[in-house]
């Protein structure tokens, strides 16, 4: 079995696997979580699609960029 060093677009983690791959800590993860990285019940089991975080980058990359070109044009 392949050891897995980064998050990948087909894959599905568990969130302690997820956190450990990304880098996130506790809180860094409950705030993504409440900003809208989507997570997988099953049972009591959550999950993370790889697909579903490279979303959530793409969107918090867009709503940083698009935050700092209002912070700009204020000056």
């Amino acid at each position: 079995m392949t050891q897995t060093t980064s998050i990948q677009q087909g894959g599905v983690y568990p969130i302690s696997q997820f956190k450990e791959l990304s880098g996130l800590k506790h809180y860094a993860f409950r705030n993504a979580v409440k900003k809208g990285l989507k997570t997988i019940s099953i049972g009591r089991r959550k999950y993370v699609r790889g697909s579903d975080f490279l979303v959530f980058l793409d969107k918090q990359s867009r709503e940083q960029d698009a935050s700092e070109q209002e912070t700009v044009t204020a000056l």
